[in-house]
């Protein structure tokens, strides 16, 4: 009697297990094949742009490769990722390289937003299929030691952050099974999603009212480093930028011009462009704003003119 029940405690367990690598392969499977998800799309297709734009939010909704490619004759593609911070950007970057050639140029959005841990994050899920990379492996240790101890079991890279996979796993299938072949988002720009304004920074006004002052973050730094060290090794040159940022926000940001100053430094230091657009007319006016950082979609595409006219005058230099 002993032994049967033991036997049947043996078999539930290993059941268990089994079902936990079916799960695994499913979760896995899907997310690869996810062509709506930019890790799994670079490391699988062939892109191999001229021009890499690369940084969160504000590159993502404000810089549109056509525009940029039509002042340039360069092609390009957007390889931002909503809320990203460096340490995201720079295993993107390591992906594409494994799979597509360097791109010649690379246009990297950096503010003081930046280097604070109160804006943007590191998305561990976004790499879960790459873990068995040792650089991704190693980043995602040193970026989220919660989420990297339990990697090791079954399904758990996928099931720790289930609510952001599961629905990215079925959308990979379904990709497979109708065989599409190019993301919703062909050249990686999301047009803004709202089109008006909205009330986040009335309400950071009102948490804040002596104004935000940035905390700098040394992981952040390192990473910045890193990114920017890959693009040397692969001769790659890179641009880096700020976009406009409503006056009225920068005002209420004390130190402000400090970690300006830090940044200028740090491109100085790498022997890279640094460029930031608050002299630009829209940085006056919140009516070409759907928040502080990002334009209404018109004003996107205005500011990628902008950008692209600014990456061509520095092509002839």
């Amino acid at each position: 009697m002993i032994k049967t029940n033991r036997y049947k405690l043996i078999l539930f367990f290993a059941a268990i297990i089994c079902c936990l690598f079916l799960l695994q392969f499913f979760f896995s499977f899907g997310v690869k094949h996810n062509l709506n998800i930019k890790s799994s799309y670079v490391s699988s297709h062939k892109i191999n742009a001229d021009i890499l734009v690369m940084g969160p939010c504000e590159p993502l909704w404000m810089v549109a490769p056509e525009v940029v490619t039509k002042k340039t004759n360069l092609s390009c593609y957007n390889l931002a990722n909503s809320h990203s911070d460096f340490a995201d950007n720079y295993l993107h970057l390591h992906l594409y390289l494994q799979n597509n050639k360097a791109p010649k140029y690379m246009l990297l959005f950096v503010t003081p937003e930046s280097f604070d841990t109160n804006y943007n994050t590191f998305y561990s899920y976004r790499f879960s299929s790459f873990l068995n990379d040792t650089i991704v492996a190693n980043t995602v240790k040193e970026c989220d030691k919660d989420f990297y101890r339990y990697t090791s079991f079954p399904f758990m890279k996928y099931g720790y952050y289930s609510h952001q996979t599961f629905f990215n796993a079925l959308q990979g299938w379904k990709h497979y099974f109708t065989k599409k072949t190019l993301p919703y988002y062909a050249d990686g720009f999301e047009p803004p999603a709202k089109i008006v304004w909205d009330n986040h920074y009335e309400n950071l006004k009102k948490k804040y009212p002596k104004g935000y002052s940035f905390a700098w973050d040394t992981l952040r730094e390192k990473y910045l480093y890193k990114l920017l060290w890959l693009c040397k090794e692969h001769h790659i040159k890179v641009v880096m930028y700020e976009s406009p940022i409503l006056w009225e926000t920068a005002k209420n940001q004390p130190n402000r011009q400090d970690f300006m100053q830090q940044i200028n430094f740090m491109a100085k230091n790498m022997n890279f462009p640094f460029i930031s657009f608050q002299d630009l007319p829209l940085a006056k006016n919140k009516k070409y704003y759907v928040s502080p950082m990002v334009t209404t979609l018109q004003d996107s595409l205005l500011f990628s003119d902008t950008l692209g006219g600014y990456l061509n005058s520095f092509l002839k230099k």
